[in-house]
């Protein structure tokens, strides 16, 4: 993609305009703000108001990485689809980023985002809060994934919302109308004071993780599943440290889902940066 004049907000949202659910969800919001066509960008229409510019691309979300020459924002908010095997039927929050050498789905090879751990902690609240109140959770699994995929080299903190995993959740209009409603909410109030923190140990859904952010006063940025903790060295733990805003000073461990010996080398890493070490 070629640069264009850049559209100037507070707030990126975006989403593909290949993607059922990032379409549904992005046409509620336009909706619930009252957003208005601010012109043509990257062959598509987008939407402003408010300090809020929402704009769709042609590309897969995990190709995003050309954010930068179309939006200046301070941070973005990718509206998805989520897929899975398994069609479990769920909420989800995550930040992107590649912990190993592989970056099959988009970014670079051992490159995290910036994660945004306030905005992660809001959105993932008031999933929760919205799903319970619409008995949603009888039906969708609310949880933070681990970080994975692209994109990695944006300039401004960049968060995933998504419904998962097959068109028939992503077509769902409650489901589209709830992750809408959790978004503009989550960027027109103020975000929680929180402790930023990393992530380790679990599986793809971090479920322990997710109970921390929901009931302490801790917020997750990036968080590494227990099948890549074999490739977490130091230098990953400090791009995870300095790329989250604000700054990640806490790491939380998964006991029982981290093997022993990992656990050992990720708290030496700790200890020689000087963070703050809570096992769940």
């Amino acid at each position: 993609m070629e640069p264009r004049n850049k559209v100037k907000a507070r707030v990126g949202l975006v989403y593909s305009t290949r993607d059922l659910a990032g379409k549904g969800i992005a046409k509620h919001v336009v909706e619930l703000l009252g957003l208005r066509e601010g012109g043509v960008l990257a062959g598509n229409t987008y939407y402003i108001g408010d300090d809020i510019v929402l704009a769709g691309f042609n590309e897969d979300v995990i190709f995003f990485e050309f954010l930068d020459n179309y939006l200046d924002v301070e941070y973005y908010i990718v509206l998805s689809r989520h897929s899975s095997k398994a069609k479990i039927k769920s909420l989800t929050v995550h930040h992107p980023g590649n912990p190993t050498n592989n970056a099959e789905a988009g970014g670079k090879p051992r490159e995290l985002s910036i994660a945004f751990p306030p905005m992660a902690k809001k959105l993932i609240t008031l999933l929760d809060k919205y799903a319970t109140e619409e008995n949603l959770k009888e039906e969708y699994d609310v949880t933070l994934e681990v970080t994975h995929h692209g994109p990695t080299s944006l300039s401004k903190p960049i968060v995933f919302i998504e419904i998962g995993s097959s068109p028939e959740e992503w077509s769902d209009e409650k489901a589209r109308n709830l992750v809408a409603r959790v978004v503009v909410d989550s960027i027109t109030n103020t975000l929680p004071e929180c402790m930023p923190s990393t992530g380790f140990g679990g599986g793809h859904y971090a479920r322990k993780h997710t109970k921390i952010m929901l009931t302490t006063n801790y917020c997750l940025g990036h968080i590494f599943s227990k099948h890549v903790i074999d490739y977490i060295d130091e230098e990953i733990i400090l791009q995870a440290i300095k790329r989250s805003k604000p700054q990640s000073n806490n790491i939380i461990i998964e006991k029982k889902g981290v093997k022993s010996t990992q656990r050992k080398k990720i708290k030496e890493i700790a200890n020689k940066l000087g963070l703050n070490i809570i096992e769940i």
